[in-house]
């Protein structure tokens, strides 16, 4: 399938589930959640392991209205996708349910958070460099997500639900919701050249089990050994790694193996583990004719 024709379903369907869930029935329905949170704050606040209290109902009511308003006619089978993943008659459409709470992590709302698992494109690897002659790849983010489906494109979509919880007044009242497309592969690569991703929230380390695993040669050590090359990730001049120029990497073909301390011990930094997208970078995307349309909305819930 043409880029130009990706680029026209992304159009299409943030359209179409920006009409379900800034709908009045979905509102009032995100209302009663709101409504049922406030009269049982405390016994959740008890009974409820996590500190979130809409996340599951948020995902739920997205699940009930998509399966409600659109024509799916198929489940996708790998559970290697987001919170909600099926198929169209023309894509495969994957919808991730995300929630903020607006009091304890307010800067979170800038950007949008992920995983390897929902997105289908390879952003260009940050901090690539040589050390003393030897390669460092640096870190990559590899999708895990397909690009494609029974030839159908696979589409990313989050949708956002950001809310107050304030703890001390046991209050609880919805803020804003907010939907936004992650960008296909191939338009990732034609319109952004591959560097769509603002920075790491986490990075991946290979532990005591995966190493057991893969080889005990990457199993992590207690102290710094003689032939690693200390060097800076990000250039700053600080070194906080370690270049092994004995060990390949993992995963990653013609580059060498770098060790972090990582609570309390030197480990292999594999990954990024989850990452942001500014949503400055996503809101305004091109169609096919080069026009722009909004590819993040927003919506004050009153």
């Amino acid at each position: 399938m043409m880029v130009k024709n990706i680029k026209e379903l992304e159009k299409r369907y943030m359209d179409k589930i920006w009409s379900v869930i800034s709908s009045d029935e979905f509102i009032q329905d995100l209302k009663k959640i709101e409504l049922y949170i406030q009269k049982n704050y405390i016994f959740l606040d008890e009974n409820w392991d996590e500190k979130n209290k809409i996340k599951v109902g948020a995902e739920r009511l997205i699940r009930f209205h998509i399966y409600k308003n659109f024509n799916v006619i198929n489940v996708y089978p790998s559970p290697i996708s987001a919170d909600m993943a099926v198929e169209m008659e023309d894509v495969l459409l994957n919808i991730d349910a995300k929630t903020i709470d607006m009091v304890g992590n307010p800067g979170d709302d800038t950007a949008i958070h992920f995983q390897k698992n929902q997105i289908t494109f390879n952003n260009d690897a940050f901090f690539k460099q040589k050390v003393n002659g030897h390669q460092f790849a640096g870190i990559t983010f590899p999708a895990r997500l397909e690009s494609f489906y029974k030839t159908k494109p696979v589409l990313t979509f989050f949708v956002t639900v950001n809310y107050f919880d304030d703890s001390n007044l046991k209050s609880f009242r919805l803020s804003h919701l907010s939907l936004c497309c992650v960008p296909h592969d191939l338009v990732v690569e034609e319109d952004y050249d591959n560097k769509i991703i603002s920075n790491f929230k986490t990075h991946e380390y290979i532990g005591k089990v995966k190493a057991e695993i893969i080889g005990k040669i990457y199993l992590p050590k207690n102290k710094i050994s003689k032939n690693w090359i200390p060097f800076s990730i990000k250039g700053t001049g600080v070194h906080d790694a370690y270049l092994d120029p004995n060990l390949d990497h993992p995963f990653i073909p013609k580059s060498k193996s770098v060790w972090k301390k990582i609570g309390g011990t030197y480990s292999i930094l594999t990954y990024g583990g989850s990452a942001r997208i500014d949503k400055t970078m996503i809101t305004n995307r091109y169609d096919s004719k080069g026009k722009t349309w909004i590819g993040f909305r927003k919506k004050e819930i009153f």
